[in-house]
Parts: C-alpha cells; structure tokens; sequence
C-alpha cells in the first residue's frame, strides 16, 4: 500500500504520481536508474533527400563520363576506324537527359523537361543518322514523327496538369493522341517514302486504339463500371 508523500493519498501501484496532488510517486524499494543521456549530434551524417538526389546523379554522371572519355581518347589515338565513339557519347548523352538530369532538378518542370528530351531525341537520330550516312528521306520522316510524338506528350502533360481526372479520363486521352500519331505518322511517313504501305498500317493502328477508346469512353461515363475497374485493378 502506497501513500502521497505530500497529501497523504492512497495511492494506485502503477501511479507515477499523484491523482490529488500532482506529486511524483517515488518508491525506495524499486531501483531508479538514470535514463540514459542523448547525444547532441547523430553518429551518422543525416543528409537533406534533395542533396541525396543531387548526389547520387553527380556520381552517376561521373561513371558515364569516364567510360566515354575513355572511348574518344581510344578512337582518336589507337583505333582510328572511323567516328565510332560518337555513337557511344550520343548514347550517354541521351540515357542522361532521360534519366539522370531530371535528378538535378530541385522541383518538378514537366516543360523543362519535355524540351529537354524532345531535343535529345532528336539530337540523337540525326546525329546517328549523319554518321551512318542515311538518307534524307528517312531523317526527315523520322524527325516528323519524333515531333508529333512530342507534341501529344506536351498536350498529355497540360491535360495532367489543368486538373485532376479520373484514371479512365487519362487513359482516354492517350488512346485518342495515340490514334493521331499513328494515322499522322504513317501518312508523313508514306509521304516521305513513297510507300502506301506505311499510311495503311498507321490506319490499322488508329483502328485499334478507337476501338479502345470507345471502350473506356462507356467505362468513364458508368459509375458502378468505373467502381468495379478500381476494385478489380486496386486503384
């Protein structure tokens, strides 16, 4: 049986101080120990996610740096067959403006962004195509498509961006900048080319993709549809 030291309370067993007083509960029979000091400063360095990120790019960009100078400087001195380490350097430039540059960035810039990989893309087929001596037929219909690509990825991200939609909407959207690319991209490229066979497959594809299209179309405008794709997909 516990008592309050100030008031004179009974008190409960598992009381650490007080229900009257306030009182700390302080029995001589249990062993206090002291708790145990914190430490001012953490043993590992803790460091801001944004710096991480900034880090982690600026090491990888320093591992794709190195095996490239290494390709230039073995082209120019030992294996002169040709201009065959601008393949590689146009490569590593691509793969970091996709993946590595947007690293860098401390807020997300879908338009900063989209310039950049349009402009790498593109960058990266011309300049392939310049050194494999391709024709100007095939630059120019590929540089078309790469473009009309583009463009429905930049009208992609301000439908994303103007509001908020229902997954259903978004894949709408897609389906129909997917079924202009293709008719558009098959007639540019049957254009350029010559063959019929190229504007009749892109028709194909367009089929395809409309059909889809009307499909989620009757999906988005159902609720009770729209309710079972969530729970079927866990979306």
């Amino acid at each position: 049986m516990s008592y309050c030291v100030n008031c004179g309370v009974e008190l409960d067993k598992s009381a650490k101080k007080c229900a009257l007083c306030s009182t700390p509960v302080i029995n001589p029979n249990e062993k206090n120990e002291p708790a145990a000091a914190e430490k001012p400063f953490s043993e590992t360095l803790q460091l801001p996610k944004s710096i991480k990120k900034e880090f982690v790019a600026f090491a990888v960009s320093v591992i794709m740096l190195i095996p490239n100078i290494v390709m230039l400087f073995l082209n120019i001195f030992f294996i002169r067959q040709g201009f065959w380490s601008i393949y590689v350097l146009a490569s590593s430039l691509l793969l970091w403006v996709l993946f590595v540059f947007p690293f860098f960035a401390k807020k997300r810039r879908p338009y900063l962004m989209w310039a950049f990989d349009t402009a790498a893309v593109g960058g990266f087929f011309f300049t392939v195509f310049a050194l494999h001596g391709v024709g100007a037929v095939v630059t120019q219909s590929t540089l078309g498509i790469i473009a009309l690509i583009s463009v429905a990825v930049l009208l992609l991200i301000i439908w994303s961006r103007y509001k908020k939609h229902h997954w259903t909407a978004n894949v709408i959207v897609f389906l129909v900048e997917t079924t202009a690319v293709s008719f558009f991209a098959g007639l540019l490229t049957s254009y350029f080319t010559g063959n019929f066979n190229f504007f009749i497959v892109g028709i194909v594809i367009s089929v395809c993709t409309l059909v889809m299209t009307a499909f989620f179309i009757y999906c988005n405008r159902s609720k009770h549809i729209r309710n079972w794709l969530n729970k079927a997909f866990y979306l």
